[in-house]
Parts: C-alpha cells; structure tokens; sequence
C-alpha cells in the first residue's frame, strides 16, 4: 500500500470516527453542510485535527516536490469575536487562501455568523466568472498560470486552484484597503465622488473624483509608485498629471499651481509630485483627484483610507 493509499484509509476512519464520536444535537445541528463541520478552532475538535493533519501532508509534499494529497474542505461558522487574520492564524490556512476560496475582498468585512470553508491545501482559488476588481486583478496577472490550473466546483462556484500562490503586493494592500494613500493628508475632502450638482451650472453631474481643499501652494504627494503617463494643461482641470501604477490602475491630479514631474518621471509615494492651485474650472484651491482601473473611475475613499 502507497503514502496516499494510506492517507486515504486515515481520513476515512478519522471522518467516520468523528461523526460516530459526536453527539446527536451536533449530528442534527450541522445535518445540511456538504462537508466535514469544525465546531471549534482548536485541537478538542476532531475534525480541526484532521484538518491540521491535512495541512502538514499537503506542506510535507510541496516541499519535497512529491504528489499532492486529495484536496479537502472543512467548513467553519464564525463568532463575532473572530476576524480573518484570527480565524487564519488558528486554523493554520493563510488568509489570502481563505480570502480567495471564500470570496471575502476586504479585511474589514464582518465574518461573525459567516459560514467559512476551510481548505486542506494553502493557494488561491481564482473565480472563473471574476466580479469584484480583486478577483479581476488575480486573475489578469496568472493568465499564464491558468491555463494548466486545477478545475474545481465549490458550492456551484468554478474555480481555477492554484496551490501554494498567494497575494502578491498589489493584491495584498487592496485588500488590506491601503491600496492608496492620501496625496494631500493637510487638506479637507470638501466634495465626495459620485453624483452632486455642478458649481458651475447647478444641474446634476457625475462627479468622477473628490475635491480636497487645502491652502493655494500645499504639497500634494503621488498616491502611490508609478510612472507619470500625462502631464499638461486644459481648460477644465488647469494643470494636471497622470500616474500609472501597477494592476492596471492610474491616480489623476487636476488643478494644479504647478507641476513638479515630468512624462515618464518614475515617482514614489513620498515624492511631491505638484502644489495645490485653483488652475481651470475651478472655485478657490483644491486638489481633484481620482483613481482609475483600466480608464474607468473607482471611488477614492474605497482605496485610500486616509480619505474617509
């Protein structure tokens, strides 16, 4: 009989041992889940046991390059004390892999109640039909990796497993929702994104960025690294600039007293990219700003969380 062959059998029994081990009310109060139930994150539950067992097979192989073992799922439901940074530390799973499988794109959200699946195997798993910008940047950069990607079905959602990936940057500080940080902390957000009626004409108008007011000469820092892509002046937003930045975004920064970058200039987040000015179609000195992926607008306050 081979490694796996025996893995096989142990799981087997552990499972059966834990359903025949537990009580009726447990029995009758998990009968609806589709797979093993983990009651409690921590070694007096049998099936957290099997779990951890699973883990260290799966680490076992991966280091030594050998065969993988079945990959399993274990489902959770959460308390109101837990978070996905608590939740992964007990359960031995990166966040980022309970994040992926299980579709939560912020780690702020509120899990208490939430019925989490728990995988025996650390990766990402990639939505086949992405639909938040997340799941988008994800799979837009492993377009090469997907091709030979596992092919699985979870609670009718397809995924693409890739075992053993995680979050790169990008992808980390949007979900930590510090994907962006304030170009202007002295200023004030005086005009929000989103519809409001135009200063100019009065009538309704979508407003694609905010306003931060500040002093007429104030420092305004590049939201994020990139490369200047545009820089000029019009007659609506005066001078501006355009970063790109990586994951298909850009950050744009209209009514400028002046510009202190050149196109192609590489830049940091430290860097003072222009001062505050009330240049083009403007009411008094404010910064414009806003974020974009692949030409569309995003809402700045989702992304840069010194603006809320």
């Amino acid at each position: 009989m081979n490694y796996f062959s025996e893995l096989k059998l142990t799981m087997v029994f552990l499972i059966i041992f834990s359903a025949f081990s537990t009580t009726s009310i447990f029995a009758e109060k998990n009968k609806d889940s589709l797979f093993p139930v983990i009651e409690m994150l921590n070694y007096s539950d049998l099936n957290y046991r099997q779990l951890q067992e699973d883990i260290g097979f799966f680490y076992k192989a991966d280091s030594s390059n050998k065969e993988l073992p079945p990959l399993m799922f274990y489902s959770y439901t959460c308390n109101e004390d837990l978070n996905i940074f608590s939740i992964a530390s007990q359960a031995g799973v990166p966040y980022d892999t309970i994040a992926s499988l299980n579709r939560i794109n912020n780690a702020s959200d509120n899990l208490n109640k939430k019925v989490l699946l728990l995988p025996s195997q650390t990766g990402l798993f990639l939505p086949v039909k992405p639909e938040s910008d997340l799941e988008y940047i994800e799979l837009s950069w492993r377009s090469s990796l997907i091709e030979n990607a596992k092919h699985i079905k979870i609670n009718g959602t397809e995924f693409y497993f890739l075992p053993a990936e995680s979050y790169h940057n990008v992808e980390r500080a949007y979900f930590l929702n510090i994907l962006f940080a304030n170009p202007l902390p002295q200023g004030v957000v005086t005009s929000g994104y989103g519809m409001r009626n135009s200063p100019f004409t009065g009538h309704p108008l979508f407003h694609n960025g905010i306003d931060i007011a500040a002093p007429e000469g104030t420092a305004v820092h590049a939201a994020r690294e990139g490369i200047v892509i545009d820089e000029g002046s019009n007659s609506t937003f005066g001078n501006y600039i355009e970063i790109k930045h990586s994951g298909g975004y850009s950050t744009f920064y209209a009514h400028l007293k002046k510009t202190l970058v050149e196109l192609n200039d590489k830049v940091n987040s430290s860097i003072i990219i222009g001062k505050v000015g009330s240049t083009g179609m403007s009411t008094g000195p404010h910064l414009h700003f806003e974020i974009r992926r692949n030409g569309d607008c995003r809402d700045p306050s989702l992304l840069a969380p010194g603006l809320n």
